[in-house]
C-alpha cells in the first residue's frame, strides 16, 4: 500500500507542475512490471526553459534514505519546485523525448 501512495504522489506532484505551466492536455499512464513502474506523462509541448529546469532537477540520484525517514511528512504545495525534488527523490530515472509536437516524460522507480 505504502508503494502505491508512493506512485501516487509521484503522479500527483508531476502533473502539478505540468499543469502549473498551464499545459493545456495531459496523459498520464502507468505500467508495473515486477519491481518496476513507470510513470508516462504525455502533454503538449512546453518551452525549453521548462525543459532545462526539468533536467537540472532531476540530475541529481534517487536518496532512499528520504523515504526511510519520511517521505510523507513532506508538505503538499510548499515553495515552488520543492514539489519536484519530491518526485527526484522517489524516482530512478527520469527521461523525456519529444516526437509530432507531443513531449513523452517517463519516469521510472524500482521498489
Amino acid at each position: 500500500m505504502v508503494e502505491n501512495q508512493k506512485i501516487c504522489r509521484i503522479i500527483e506532484e508531476f502533473s502539478l507542475y505540468l499543469l502549473e505551466a498551464e499545459i493545456p492536455a495531459l496523459n498520464i499512464s502507468v505500467s508495473k512490471s515486477g519491481k518496476r513502474v513507470s510513470i508516462l506523462f504525455v502533454c503538449d509541448k512546453i518551452e525549453e526553459e521548462l525543459l532545462n529546469e526539468l533536467e537540472e532537477i532531476f540530475k541529481a540520484k534517487r536518496q532512499h534514505e528520504f523515504e526511510v525517514y519520511g517521505w510523507e511528512l513532506i508538505g503538499q504545495g510548499d515553495a515552488e519546485g520543492h514539489e519536484l525534488m519530491l518526485v527526484n527523490n522517489l524516482v530512478d530515472y527520469f527521461t523525456y523525448y519529444i516526437r509530432d509536437g507531443k513531449v513523452y516524460f517517463n519516469l521510472v522507480r524500482y521498489e
